[in-house]
């Protein structure tokens, strides 16, 4: 008996001895140790530092084998190419960044690493929001996945249906309908719409309305991605002038145009505080059917809305069928990133694009801070994801409806974003639309300024086409011949 219980005496410190080597090597809560975990830098903007710092426990826990190292940046994410291009210049660059604005600036400058065979080996890879996926591929290249959603719309304050005894269109509606609609709102006490200009070419609307009128394969601004060129000759552009000043013809429509500044700057009492009774945000008020807002303007929505409010998509041509006007941000790997590092960079830059838990921590995130925090809509076509968003209670049905469209069918998606994905874009269109508009202003008919426009437009867009080529072709090059293992 004495020998047993020896034996077994000794079998217990031996398991005992064997377990704290093993603990000793992961430290006391399982986590691996720091010598032994890949270290990958995150470039993390300052308007996004709390909703990522609320999510990177969750990749942590699912990743000890890699460590999060976060380089603070005192850009916003809209600012990401010009960050990168000074801690390039720096040499310290991240390994991985984000981003929502002009993607193809940080392609010419050679930083995004080719995602293919990272990409291509994904076990997961079909939970990414296609329509994300496309946008990012280049020339048979995968160089970003998408990390967040947004979605050019029309702000619908859904109790003046009712009010006005207007019958609701639905979110499949068509320009007809849009127009019809902010005609017959338009009251003594209503108007229809509560601006159409609001300098920004990007999301002004007649841009919007451009896009309802254009079919297939032309997207924002009649920019075809397969010939890298413009189309204004098919109507669309001019059509989308004529809609909008037609809008503008009706006395008090357009609710921001009856204020006048000239009254305004006496204390004066102008049209707007006549009609709406006193000087209040009309549309805040509940006084105006539409506002032309989009699914990142929310936050004061949720704040100030009195009244039922969703987002629609904007309606398109009738006949035509219908795609959702989305813009799609980035995350990516830099391209300074080791090719031994790029895995767990993947993991990354993975997480941040589609995982199912990153993205129900961010919706747990924006739900708690709506009034001063975008809606997020994630770029996930996890249908749990999918699922815990529609159920959120934060994100307006339209916006359900848009986000399950275009997750179930790539093709619904209409690029509302091309100045992000295209270099120059705007740069090849503003000097030739500022002296069209002019003209325009004038008297001049749009339709017989289509022709020359798209002329001029054109060459200029082929030339930035063919540069951007050049760069891209011998970035690759380089990139292949220090990173040998990534080549398709």
């Amino acid at each position: 008996m004495k020998r047993t219980f020896a034996t077994k005496i000794l079998a217990l410190l031996l398991a005992v001895v064997m377990a704290a080597g093993l603990m000793a090597g992961c430290g006391d809560s399982g986590k691996v140790d720091p010598e032994d975990q890949t270290v990958i830098r995150l470039l993390l903007n300052y308007d996004a530092k709390e909703e990522i710092e609320s999510i990177l426990p969750i990749f942590e826990k699912a990743h000890p084998e890699i460590r999060v190292e976060i380089m603070d940046s005192d850009s916003g994410v809209g600012e990401t190419p010009t960050a990168l291009s000074k801690l390039s210049a720096a040499g310290d660059l991240p390994d991985v960044a984000f981003g929502v604005e002009n993607f193809a600036y940080i392609l010419s400058q050679g930083l995004a690493y080719p995602l293919d065979n990272l990409y291509a080996n994904d076990p997961d890879k079909e939970n990414a929001l296609q329509a994300g996926v496309n946008n990012y591929t280049y020339n048979g290249h995968l160089y970003a996945l998408p990390w967040r959603v947004q979605f050019n719309t029309i702000q619908v304050n859904v109790d003046l249906f009712d009010t006005l005894n207007l019958d609701d269109p639905g979110y499949e509606w068509t320009i007809e309908e849009f127009m019809d609609l902010c005609k017959k709102a338009t009251t003594s006490q209503y108007s229809g719409i509560n601006y159409v200009y609001g300098g920004d070419n990007t999301h002004e609307l007649a841009t919007k309305l451009m896009g309802g009128l254009l079919e297939e394969p032309l997207q924002m601004y009649g920019y075809n991605f397969e010939t890298n060129q413009f189309n204004f000759t098919n109507g669309a552009w001019a059509k989308s002038q004529a809609l909008v000043e037609e809008l503008r013809a009706v006395p008090g429509l357009v609710s921001d145009e009856l204020k006048e500044s000239s009254k305004r700057n006496q204390g004066i009492a102008d049209a707007y505080d006549l009609k709406f009774g006193g000087s209040a945000d009309a549309l805040v008020q509940g006084k105006v059917l539409f506002g032309n807002h989009n699914s990142w303007q929310t936050s004061w929505m949720h704040k100030g809305f009195n009244f039922e409010w969703d987002l629609y998509p904007v309606p398109t041509a009738e006949g035509l069928d219908q795609r959702i006007q989305t813009h799609v941000d980035y995350v990516f790997i830099v391209s300074s990133c080791p090719e031994e590092k790029a895995q767990a960079a993947y993991e990354l830059v993975k997480f941040l694009s589609y995982d199912e838990e990153a993205c129900k921590g961010r919706i747990d995130y924006c739900k708690a801070n709506l009034e001063t925090y975008l809606v997020y809509t994630p770029s996930s076509a996890d249908p749990e994801v999918l699922k815990y968003y529609a159920q959120s209670g934060y994100a307006p049905e339209g916006l359900v409806w848009c986000l399950e469209t275009i997750s179930e069918d790539p093709e619904k998606i209409f690029i509302a974003d091309a100045n992000k994905l295209i270099p120059n874009f705007w740069n090849d269109v503003t000097t030739y639309l500022d002296q069209v508009e002019s003209q325009i202003k004038k008297g001049s008919d749009p339709y017989s300024l289509a022709a020359d426009f798209e002329k001029k437009c054109n060459i200029a867009a082929g030339d930035t086409w063919s540069n951007f080529q050049k760069k891209l072709t011998k970035y690759l090059d380089e990139f292949y011949a220090s990173h040998p293992g990534e080549k398709k």
